[in-house]
């Protein structure tokens, strides 16, 4: 159906009502659907901030607000939440609520008007695209931290975690490689770290973009390609335990090529 919208220019707050589907003169007839999904977000946001107030560590008494986490948490209250399944979603892509939920909690806007600052610290600070963006060409990769945060929530926070080194930017790099979005594959990705030395799990947490994580991700996406040779099969059609023995051994080659080249260039 329909979403409410909410802005704030200079202080002054306004609504609009955007749908995905085509309708007869304006989305505004769909308001009292859009305006009773805009109440259940209320509910929405005041559950995930609650639980980012309980997992952010502070430091002289600041909270040190981490972009995986607030991601995680907003994925997994939509989830809880079952907003998707709310009749002002009918038939619309997750995309027209994030819409809908990253100004709300920005701007910190209950459906009564009234001000929650609080939410405000749901949304990572360098997400902001969704401000500026200029075409429909850019909406995917200005929600995708709502995106990526929903893929996240299938794992249990401490696992997802530990998977991309409490890194949004390591989730990503994962994520738009649809072959490799699988918890099965996740799942076997954990199991190899957890079984590495203190010097590869470190080198695992580096965010660039020839080195570190991406290195991992790069040799996967090898094994598992979206065309050609091998891509009939994904990671989540193999048994639990085939699958860990082919991610091991594809990342065990990955670690051992690039530990090997970084030793012949400090010889």
């Amino acid at each position: 159906m329909a979403v409410l919208i909410w802005s704030d220019r200079d202080g002054t707050l306004g609504n609009s009502i955007r749908s995905g589907r085509r309708v007869a003169l304006s989305a505004e007839e769909y308001r009292p659907e859009a305006e009773a999904l805009d109440q259940r977000l209320d509910a929405l946001l005041d559950m995930a901030w609650h639980a980012l107030s309980i997992i952010t560590k502070r430091e002289n008494g600041k909270a040190r607000f981490n972009s995986f986490e607030q991601v995680w948490v907003l994925g997994r209250a939509v989830h809880v939440s079952e907003v998707m399944r709310h009749e002002a979603m009918q038939g619309e892509v997750r995309t027209l609520l994030w819409q809908a939920l990253a100004p709300k909690a920005w701007y910190g806007i209950r459906h009564d008007a009234i001000r929650d600052p609080r939410w405000h610290e749901l949304i990572p600070a360098r997400k902001n695209q969704w401000r500026t963006r200029t075409s429909d060409k850019r909406l995917d990769r200005a929600y995708d931290f709502l995106e990526v945060g929903f893929w996240l929530r299938e794992q249990q926070l401490q696992d997802a975690g530990e998977v991309f080194s409490w890194e949004f930017s390591n989730a990503r790099k994962l994520y738009v490689r649809p072959t490799l979005r699988s918890k099965e594959l996740r799942e076997a990705l954990l199991y190899w770290l957890r079984r590495q030395s203190p010097e590869v799990r470190e080198f695992a947490k580096i965010t660039g973009t020839v080195e570190g994580f991406i290195i991992f991700v790069k040799a996967l996406s090898k094994r598992f390609p979206a065309k050609g040779p091998g891509s009939a099969l994904l990671p989540q059609h193999y048994p639990e335990d085939e699958l860990r023995t082919i991610v091991c051994q594809v990342l065990d080659a990955a670690r051992d090529a690039h530990f090997s080249f970084e030793a012949e260039e400090n010889a």
